[in-house]
C-alpha cells in the first residue's frame, strides 16, 4: 500500500505528508524485518487519527474525556494528543523523550501539532520515571505502548499515580507476557519466564535479530501490574477498575481485534476459532492463566 497523508487525514486530525515520509523511512523500516509489515503501512497505521478514537473509546468506559485536563505518558507522534483536543476539548499535556532510538517521534509529533494550529511546547521533553509536573495535576494520566519501553516500569506506574489528582483516573494500556502472542516482532509464543528466554525465543524460533527484543521489559504480566498496585495503594488508596480481561474477552466473543500493525495475522486466527465455536472457550481458559492481551490497567486514585 501507498500511504496517502491526505486519506488519513480527518476532520480532528490533519496528517501531513512530511510526516508519513518521516514515520515510513524511520520507525517503518527498521520494524519491516521484525513485525513483517510494509513501512507504508506501519506510517498510515502509526499516523491513523481513527486509531486515536477507538484508543478513546476503551477510557471513556472508565473516565469521560470531555474538558478534562490529560496528560499522556510517551505522546509519540502526537495523533493522541491532537485528536482528543480536538475532538473532546481536553487541556492536553505529554511527555516524549528525545534522543532515544525513536527520538524523531517527537520532531513528528511538533510537525503535525503545529500543522494542526496546537501548541506543540505542551508536548514535554522528559520521560515517564521523572514526569515535570505537580502532584495532584491531572484528572486523566494515560499510556498506550510505552510502559515495556521504559527503563524503570515501576517508578512509570508511581510517577502516574503522583500527578493524578484525587478521584483522577489512570489507564495503562501495554503487552502482558504472559501472553502468547507478541506485536513487536508478530511472534507467537509460550508465556515469557524471563527477557533471556524471549531473545532466546526470538533468535532461534523466529529467527529475527533479537537486538530490539532485548530492550522489552518482559517482566510486565498480571501478577506484575497487580504487586505494583498494591504496594503504591499502602500510601496513595487505589481503586483497581481493570487490568483488561473483560475487554479481552468481549473482543474474543466478537471476534474484533483490530488489524493495526501485525494484529491481522492474530485476528484472522480469531476469526477462525470463531467460525469453530471455540473462541469464548479458549478466552475464558487464557484469562483463568492470566495470559489475556493487552493489560488494560484501570485505576482511580482516591481521595
Amino acid at each position: 500500500m501507498n500511504a496517502n497523508a491526505e486519506q488519513l487525514s480527518t476532520e480532528f486530525c490533519i496528517v501531513t505528508q512530511k510526516a508519513l515520509t518521516w514515520v515510513r523511512d524511520t520507525q517503518g523500516e527498521y520494524f519491516a524485518s521484525l513485525m513483517r509489515v510494509e513501512p507504508d503501512k506501519f506510517a498510515a497505521d502509526t499516523l491513523n487519527p481513527r486509531k486515536a478514537e477507538d484508543m478513546a473509546k476503551v477510557l471513556e468506559t472508565y473516565a469521560a474525556l470531555k474538558g478534562k485536563k490529560v496528560l499522556e505518558i510517551g505522546t509519540g507522534c502526537g495523533v493522541n494528543h491532537i485528536v482528543w483536543q480536538k475532538k473532546y476539548g481536553i487541556d492536553a499535556w505529554g511527555v516524549e523523550p528525545e534522543g532515544g532510538g525513536f527520538e524523531n517521534s517527537a520532531i513528528v509529533a511538533r510537525n503535525l501539532i503545529e500543522a494542526n494550529e496546537l501548541d506543540a511546547t505542551r508536548i514535554k521533553n522528559a520521560t515517564g520515571e521523572s514526569l515535570p509536573f505537580s502532584d495532584n495535576s491531572f484528572d486523566i494520566v494515560y499510556s498506550s505502548n510505552v510502559l515495556e519501553h521504559v527503563y524503570d516500569p515501576a517508578k512509570v506506574l508511581r510517577e502516574a499515580v503522583r500527578v493524578l489528582k484525587p478521584g483522577g483516573t489512570l489507564q495503562i494500556i501495554c503487552p502482558n507476557y504472559f501472553s502468547y502472542f507478541d506485536g513487536h516482532h508478530a511472534a507467537f509464543h509460550p508465556p515469557i519466564i524471563s527477557n533471556r528466554f524471549f531473545i532466546w525465543w526470538i533468535k532461534w524460533v523466529y529467527r529475527c535479530d533479537p537486538a530490539f527484543a532485548s530492550t522489552i521489559r518482559t517482566e510486565i504480566n498480571p501478577f506484575w501490574a497487580r504487586r505494583h498496585l498494591k504496594d503504591i495503594s499502602h500510601s496513595v488508596p487505589l481503586t483497581v477498575h481493570t487490568l483488561g480481561a473483560e475487554k479481552f474477552l468481549e473482543r474474543m466473543d466478537k471476534a474484533e481485534i483490530d488489524g493495526w500493525m501485525a494484529l491481522g495475522l492474530l485476528g484472522r486466527l480469531i476469526a477462525l476459532l470463531r467460525r469453530l465455536r471455540l473462541n469464548r472457550l479458549l478466552a475464558r481458559l487464557i484469562i483463568v492463566l492470566q495470559g489475556w492481551t493487552p493489560l488494560i490497567i484501570t485505576v482511580t486514585k482516591n481521595g
